[in-house]
């Protein structure tokens, strides 16, 4: 340890942006279990989307610092046929406050894929918007590191939704929304 420095400043300091607080708590409307309506727009905005139904748990993790999500469902995929065909779909997320960082930060992996999506943002005054950005490959049109745009929105304490939005087509291209309602 160089000479001069408080170890027990040091160590509050640390202990300071190991614990969770406020920002936290921001994210406590997305805890619990939940019904999901996604609708996906294969064609972009503006054409028919194609909608799927499934759940979703969230329980917090480590100590109150991340919240874990798991879901099940469906994804209505094109078939080579032009048809559409519901494939099982499953999820796994976690989300968390960087209190070094001062940001947002989550990671996202499921079973339509094998990459991992990380994302990292800030939430509105209010804390009922949160906006991410992250990016994102495109196998089916070979791309890599598509720029994407998540963004979190409380309705009511019973309702959110999370958007996906391709900012590589453009700024509001909205490719995917779910729905979420707090099973009672």
């Amino acid at each position: 340890m160089p000479d001069g420095i408080d170890q027990t400043k040091m160590l509050e300091e640390y202990l300071k942006t190991a614990s969770p607080g406020e920002h936290h708590e921001a994210l406590e409307p997305f805890a619990g279990k939940f019904t999901c309506v996604t609708k996906m727009w294969w064609g972009g905005p503006g054409t028919p989307a194609s909608e799927t139904e499934g759940t979703a748990t969230r329980e917090w993790q480590l100590g109150g610092r991340f919240l874990q999500e798991t879901m099940s469902s469906q994804m209505r995929m094109p078939q080579a046929d032009g048809t559409m065909k519901a494939v099982p779909f499953s999820g796994l997320g976690m989300i968390g406050y960087n209190n070094f960082r001062n940001m947002y930060e989550g990671v996202w992996g499921d079973s339509m894929g094998t990459q991992m999506l990380t994302y990292n943002g800030a939430a509105s005054p209010d804390k009922k918007k949160f906006t991410y950005y992250g990016t994102m490959d495109e196998p089916m049109l070979k791309v890599t590191a598509r720029y994407v745009k998540y963004v979190s929105t409380i309705i009511d304490e019973n309702t959110h939704t999370f958007e996906v939005y391709d900012l590589h087509a453009a700024e509001n291209y909205k490719v995917m929304e779910i729905t979420y309602k707090r099973v009672k």
